[in-house]
């Protein structure tokens, strides 16, 4: 039985993807119902919680009132707290974003009751009715529960995006990454998921396997992907803190941390093995080392494995600069090599750092855990 926490005004998670950026974010659950995988520390010090209806329902209320300040419609007044401030904000940026979609914090707001979820959504629509679109983080175990009748009235309620996170296809590293699905789940929810009308972006995560269970991961991944032809296909690269249980797998020898020359070779194994699907592949992520790896299958699809093949093909000190460039924020794209300007930059931290062969492994792994966004 969960404690029922009196209403404190707006809240806001702590994540969201890079593709909500535009969103208005509406907090639905404290923390991740599961939050038992070893790869992701994202909501550990979150004890979870479902925020009543009728709290959500305030939130929406309090946008609304700084919407209409915003567009000309109330008086404007100065902010009570923290949280009213944050919805002030929050409503400001939607109303120059177009306020067309919405984004549910924080992991799977699809452990709301169906009625009480159900109710917010029609209380959203109602104050917002020109959005079109309503997206939230979803587990494909939680998918598997709820009726395609449910599932087919969020859809009418413009809840008509899920975030899944697939990480991976094989059995074997779900298992020990203590996801809590199987490949067959992941399978049936992202058919379900679609068959109801509902748009599915499935983050893929190469690394996650390490060195041993590369190519199995690619292959097994690629397959749930050709079964499910997602909307689209998200890479996050893998980034591993050390407060981290899966930490534990690479310090005992368990698994081989690969580096971003290997999971590239990761990724285009996978890429290879896509076959028969229209999914919009994108690399939207900071973690990833080839920003610019994004199109339409089938199509791009040899435009994408020539890109990943330009990397590959590099003599290995220009892939080290690349990789290094990459991590500090010089560089976004390949090109950024032909820029002597970025290139001395790289150099010259290069050798203030004595960053070589030897170490680069070490120091690009140092720079990504920096880099995971909050």
């Amino acid at each position: 039985m969960q404690k029922i926490t009196p209403y404190n005004g707006f809240e806001l998670g702590p994540i969201r993807p890079p593709s909500e950026a535009y969103s208005l974010l509406l907090r639905i659950n404290r923390g991740c119902g599961w939050n038992k995988c070893r790869f992701c520390g994202f909501y550990r010090d979150v004890p979870f919680s479902i925020r009543r209806a009728e709290d959500v329902k305030k939130d929406i209320d309090l946008i609304k009132y700084w919407v209409d300040v915003f567009q000309g419609k109330q008086p404007p007044r100065q902010a009570k707290s923290e949280g009213d401030y944050e919805a002030c904000s929050m409503a400001y940026h939607w109303v120059q974003s177009g306020m067309e979609s919405v984004f549910f914090q924080d992991g799977n707001s699809l452990l709301m009751p169906p009625d009480q979820l159900t109710d917010v959504l029609e209380y959203l629509n109602a104050a917002f009715p020109q959005i079109q679109r309503i997206t939230t983080y979803a587990r494909s175990d939680t998918i598997n529960r709820l009726k395609p009748e449910r599932l087919q009235r969020y859809v009418q309620l413009k809840l008509n995006r899920f975030h899944i996170g697939l990480e991976t296809g094989n059995d074997e590293i779900l298992k020990r990454m203590r996801k809590g699905v199987t490949k067959q789940a992941q399978i049936e929810a992202g058919i379900k998921a679609k068959a109801a009308g509902i748009e599915i972006n499935e983050f893929y995560m190469p690394g996650m396997g390490g060195r041993e269970y590369a190519r199995q991961s690619a292959l097994d991944t690629a397959d749930v992907m050709n079964q499910v032809n997602p909307d689209f296909i998200r890479i996050r690269s893998m980034a591993l803190a050390e407060n981290l249980e899966m930490y534990e797998d690479y310090e005992t020898g368990l698994l081989t941390r690969p580096n971003d020359v290997e999971t590239i070779g990761e990724i285009r194994l996978f890429l290879e093995n896509l076959h028969g699907i229209t999914s919009w592949v994108d690399s939207d992520h900071i973690l990833n080392i080839l920003l610019e790896l994004k199109g339409r299958l089938p199509q791009d699809k040899d435009r994408m494995l020539a890109l990943i093949d330009r990397f590959l093909d590099l003599p290995e000190d220009q892939q080290m600069l690349f990789r290094l460039g990459r991590r500090l924020g010089l560089m976004g794209q390949l090109r950024d090599l032909s820029n002597q300007v970025l290139v001395d930059k790289v150099k010259q931290t290069m050798d203030q750092a004595n960053i070589d062969k030897t170490n680069i492994d070490a120091v690009c792994d140092r720079l990504m855990i920096r880099a995971i966004p909050i």
